[in-house]
């Protein structure tokens, strides 16, 4: 299999390592694509509605809430009602959920780490801003 070239070639490389680490996160944390991105969706717990998360991953309130029906079968997540609006349902990670985006977030900052060891101080900025303009204007 011929490798692809040029700039488009160099993020597909990376983009095929970064999903690399994810796919052994799923592995090892036994969990789907859609759970993954879930618990990486979700901010501190603060609570989100399904509607909200929904835009936020850009996922179809349907396919949410059958992520969100696993994740509370499997004591990963709470549905609690809101306070300020009780026909309002919130989500909310349990200790369990809390422990697994604890690892995530571990093992994702590690492969940061691994990248910035890679990149010279002095370019991390201008890399910052070139992604940021790359992204903004495609």
């Amino acid at each position: 299999m011929g490798t692809t070239s040029g700039i488009m070639g160099m993020i597909y490389e990376l983009k095929k390592k970064c999903s690399e680490v994810d796919q052994k996160l799923m592995d090892d944390l036994k969990i789907s694509q859609s759970e993954l991105l879930f618990f990486s969706s979700l901010d501190n717990c603060q609570g989100i509605s399904s509607p909200e998360l929904a835009k936020h991953m850009g996922l179809s309130l349907s396919r949410i809430s059958r992520v969100v029906d696993k994740l509370v079968v499997n004591g990963y997540l709470d549905r609690k009602t809101d306070d300020s609006d009780r026909r309002a349902i919130r989500l909310c990670l349990t200790p369990r959920g809390k422990a697994v985006r604890s690892k995530i977030d571990k093992v994702r900052n590690e492969c940061e780490h691994r990248l910035l060891d890679i990149i010279p101080p002095d370019d991390i900025e201008y890399i910052e801003k070139l992604f940021t303009e790359i992204t903004q204007k495609m």
